[in-house]
C-alpha cells in the first residue's frame, strides 16, 4: 500500500493526470507498512472509512481493524457475531466519532433474506464502541436498504444513502447520530429533468468538509454538495464526470471522488487508476479496468486505536510546560498538532499564542524559521517555497535555486486560493512582515497572504485614479506595534500635465484593523524611483530622489504608528552616478548602490547611525545583462561565509563574490523572490483565532 499527500496531488503536479500507476515525478508516494500478522495472504482489503486519522479496514468482510497509518498502531475489533448463513445478504459499514462520549464507533449494516426469495429484506444494525470494546444491536432503524454503499461520517453523524427493496425506486439520505443513536431523513436535491430517482444510483461522500452525493446515471455521474444539512436549497451541483465507454457495462466500477479542489479538479479513483481529473479536459484521461484499486482519504494524526495505550498529555504535563514546548515548534508541526485534541486546537489557534510564537521565532538568530518564496511573474500559479537556511547551506557548488533546482534543496509548491488569482495576472511580491506576504496582482489589487496557513485577504480598492500620462506606483508593508495593526502604504507619483516634468505625489495608508485607506499630506518630498518601501523598526523606509536637478539620494523613514517622516543618513558613496534601492538583509537595513558595472551592498548595523554603514559585498553586473537597466541583482540573504542569495534575471542563486565567473544568468523570464518568516498570523482580523485546515494534512492511501 501507498500513501501520498492530497495537497501534493493538487499542487505538486502542474497538470492534471495519473497519480497511480506512477506518472508524475513531482508526486512522492510512500509505502505504508500494514502489520502482516493482522491478515492472511489471500485477504481482500477494503477501506470502509476514516475519522481523525484512524482508518477503518475490513479484511474480506470478516476481520475488522482500526488502524492509524501514521503511527502504525492497529486494533482488531471483536467479532460482531453477525450470522451470514442467508441466501442473500448485503453488508456495509460506517465509522465515526461520538464527541459527546469521546468514543469512536463502527456501525454494521446487514440486510438479508431469512427465507429464500422473500419479498422483503430484513435489517440488522449493530454499533461497536471502542471505549466499551463491545457491540450492541439497534432496533429503531427507520427503513430502507443501503444499496448505496458505506455510511459516511460528518459532524457527529453517519449518513447513508438508502432505498426500498420493493415498489418505486426512491432514494433518501438517513442520518445516524452516533451520540444518541437516533435517525433523521435528509432531503435530496431536485434532480429536475435528469430522469428522477428511477434512473439513478446515489452514493454518499464527504467532499470539502460538506456532505456530497454522487448520482450515477447511464452515461455519467453528477456530484452535488450540501452546504447546510438542514436545507434542501443548499444542494449545488459542482461537477459532472462522464463514464468512459469501457466502463459503462461495469456497474460496480464507477468513478469514486476522493477530494475536490477549489479550482474544480477532482482526485478520482476510477478502475485501476488514481488520477487528478480535470472536468474541463476529460478526454486526456485514460483508465484501465484490469483490476480495482482501493483508496481512501484520511488526515494524519496521533490518535491511537488502542485506549489502553492512550496517553492524555494534558494530564501528564502541566499546561504551562506544554505551552512552552509548543511555542518552540515550527509552524508546520503546530498545524499538524491541531488535530490532536480540541484543547490543542483552541490553544494553537488563539491570537495570543500566534503572537507569542512569533516573538520566540524572531529571537532565533539562525534564521531557521525564515523561508524563501519565488516564482515567475508571468506564471503566478507556479510559486515555490523552501527553507532560507536550506537554500544557502544545501545548494551545492552550482548554487542554483531556480530554474535549475539543486537536488539537495527541499522545495515545495505553494497553494494559492485560485478564485482570487486570474490566469493572466502578473504577480509582484511587495514585502513581508510577521509571516504575512503583501502581494500585488494587478495595479490597485493588493492581497495579504500567509503562505503557511493559506489564509488571505484582498484589500479594498484605494480609490487611486490611474488616468495620467506618467505614473509610478509602489507599496510598503509593515506592522504598527503601538496600535497592533498591519498597514500598507501606497506611494503614487504622476504627471498631472503630460510632459510637464513635474510630478505630483499621493501617499495613502491602509489599516487592517479599520479595513480602510486614508491619505497623508505631510510627505517631505522626493520620489521613490528606488522601488518598494522596506519595513524595519516600526517604519517603512524609502529610497527617494528628486525628479529634476542634481541627483541626490536620501532615505525617508515613515513611522507607521505616528505617520511622521524623518531622513536617515546614507553611507559616503563618493561622486559617481548611483541608483539606490533599499532591502532588508539578515534583519538590517541595506542599501544596494547600483553603478555602471557593479552593485555595492551596504548594511546599516545600528539603525539611524551613519557610522554604522558597512559595505559587505560588491556584485559584478554580467555583460549580457549590463545594458538592461531593469534587470539588476536583488540580494535576499547574506550567509556567515559572505555568500549572497540573489535574484538576478530569471535566476535565483547563491552567489559567491570570490568566484563570480561560475554563475550564468538569463533575462528570458523575470523571476520574483522574497523572504518571509513562518508564523500563524492571520490576515483576517475577524477569524484570527483560527487557521485554514481543510485539506492541509489530508492524505490518500491506496
Amino acid at each position: 500500500m501507498y500513501a501520498i499527500s492530497l495537497q501534493s496531488v493538487i499542487d505538486g503536479s502542474f497538470s492534471s493526470g495519473p497519480v497511480y500507476p506512477p506518472h508524475d515525478q513531482n508526486l512522492r508516494a510512500q509505502r505504508v507498512c500494514f502489520d502482516r500478522s493482522l491478515h492472511e495472504p489471500d485477504d481482500v482489503i477494503w477501506f470502509e472509512g476514516s475519522c481523525n486519522g484512524l482508518v477503518f479496514v475490513s479484511l474480506s468482510f470478516e476481520t475488522l481493524i482500526l488502524w492509524n497509518p501514521a503511527t502504525r498502531k492497529a486494533k482488531i475489533l471483536p467479532n460482531s457475531d453477525t450470522g451470514e448463513d442467508f441466501e442473500y445478504y448485503g453488508l456495509g459499514f460506517g465509522f465515526g466519532y461520538d464527541e459527546l462520549h469521546d468514543d469512536y464507533k463502527v456501525v454494521e449494516f446487514l440486510s438479508f433474506e431469512r427465507v429464500v426469495d422473500a419479498p422483503t429484506l430484513e435489517i440488522q444494525l449493530k454499533v461497536y464502541s471502542l471505549r466499551a470494546n463491545s457491540w450492541k444491536t439497534l432496533s429503531n432503524w427507520p427503513g430502507g436498504y443501503t444499496f448505496g454503499g458505506c455510511g459516511k461520517f460528518l459532524n457527529g453523524s453517519i449518513y447513508w444513502s438508502v432505498q426500498h427493496f420493493s415498489g418505486p425506486i426512491e432514494w433518501e439520505i438517513v442520518s445516524h447520530d452516533l451520540a444518541t443513536d437516533t435517525f433523521s431523513v435528509l432531503p435530496l436535491p431536485a434532480f429536475g429533468d435528469d430522469g428522477g430517482d428511477a434512473d439513478v444510483n446515489v452514493v454518499v461522500k464527504v467532499l470539502r468538509g460538506c456532505l456530497a452525493i454522487c448520482c450515477e446515471r447511464k452515461t455519467h455521474m453528477d456530484i452535488w454538495l450540501m452546504k447546510d444539512c438542514s436545507m434542501r436549497e443548499s444542494w449545488s451541483k459542482v461537477a459532472t464526470i462522464p463514464f468512459f465507454l469501457d466502463f459503462r457495462d461495469h456497474e460496480f466500477r464507477k468513478p469514486s471522488p476522493l477530494f475536490l479542489s477549489v479550482d474544480g479538479k477532482i482526485v478520482l479513483n476510477y478502475g485501476t487508476n488514481l488520477s487528478l481529473y480535470d472536468p474541463k479536459n476529460p478526454c486526456t484521461h485514460l483508465f484501465s479496468n484490469k483490476f480495482e484499486l482501493e483508496t481512501i482519504a484520511y488526515s494524519e494524526s496521533l490518535v491511537s486505536p488502542n485506549l489502553e495505550d492512550e496517553i492524555v498529555i494534558g494530564r501528564t504535563l502541566p499546561p504551562e510546560l506544554l505551552t512552552e514546548i509548543l511555542l518552540r515548534l515550527p509552524v508546520k508541526s503546530l498545524l499538524r498538532f491541531t488535530a490532536v485534541s480540541k484543547g490543542w486546537l483552541s490553544l494553537i489557534s488563539s491570537t495570543q499564542f500566534a503572537k507569542t510564537h512569533l516573538k520566540y521565532a524572531t529571537k532565533n538568530k539562525l534564521f531557521t524559521h525564515d523561508r524563501l518564496i519565488f516564482g515567475s511573474r508571468t506564471y503566478p500559479m507556479d510559486l515555490i517555497t523552501c527553507s532560507l537556511h536550506s537554500a544557502v547551506a544545501d545548494s551545492g557548488l552550482s548554487g542554483s535555486i531556480y530554474p535549475e533546482i539543486d537536488e539537495h534543496v527541499q522545495v515545495q509548491a505553494v497553494c494559492w486560493d485560485y478564485p482570487i488569482v486570474e490566469p493572466d495576472d502578473v504577480i509582484w511580491l511587495l514585502g513581508s512582515c510577521h509571516g504575512l506576504v503583501c502581494v500585488s496582482l494587478l495595479a490597485n489589487t493588493i492581497m495579504l497572504w500567509n503562505p503557511m496557513t493559506r489564509r488571505s485577504k484582498v484589500l479594498p480598492d484605494s480609490g487611486t485614479e490611474m488616468d495620467f500620462e506618467y505614473i509610478g506606483l509602489t507599496y510598503g508593508f509593515g506592522y504598527d506595534e503601538l496600535h497592533d495593526d498591519y498597514k500598507v502604504v501606497e506611494f503614487f507619483s504622476f504627471e498631472r500635465v503630460a510632459g510637464s516634468h513635474v510630478l505630483d505625489i499621493q501617499v495613502k495608508v491602509y489599516s487592517l484593523k479599520s479595513n480602510s485607506w486614508k491619505t497623508l499630506s505631510n510627505w517631505p518630498g522626493g520620489y521613490t524611483f528606488g522601488g518598494a518601501g522596506k519595513f524595519l523598526n516600526g517604519a517603512i523606509n524609502w529610497s527617494v530622489t528628486h525628479y529634476d536637478g542634481p541627483v541626490e539620494w536620501e532615505i525617508v523613514s515613515q513611522d507607521l504608528a505616528m505617520d511622521t517622516f524623518t531622513v536617515l543618513p546614507l553611507p559616503d558613496l563618493g561622486n559617481d552616478d548611483v541608483l539606490i534601492e533599499l532591502k532588508i538583509i539578515n534583519g538590517y537595513l541595506a542599501a544596494c548602490c547600483e553603478r555602471n558595472t557593479h552593485m555595492d551592498v551596504w548594511l546599516m548595523k545600528e539603525y539611524g547611525v551613519r557610522k554604522s554603514w558597512t559595505k559587505v559585498a560588491s556584485i559584478q553586473f554580467f555583460l549580457d545583462l549590463m545594458e538592461n537597466q531593469y534587470i539588476r541583482p536583488c540580494p535576499l540573504f547574506l550567509s556567515a561565509d559572505s555568500r549572497i542569495l540573489i535574484n538576478y534575471g530569471s535566476n535565483i542563486s547563491v552567489y559567491d563574490p570570490g568566484n563570480p565567473q561560475i554563475h550564468h544568468f538569463s533575462d528570458s523570464v523575470d523571476v520574483v523572490g522574497i523572504t518571509y518568516s513562518e508564523s500563524l498570523t492571520s490576515p483576517n482580523l475577524e477569524d484570527d483565532t483560527s487557521v485554514q485546515l481543510d485539506g492541509l494534512f489530508d492524505t490518500v492511501a491506496f
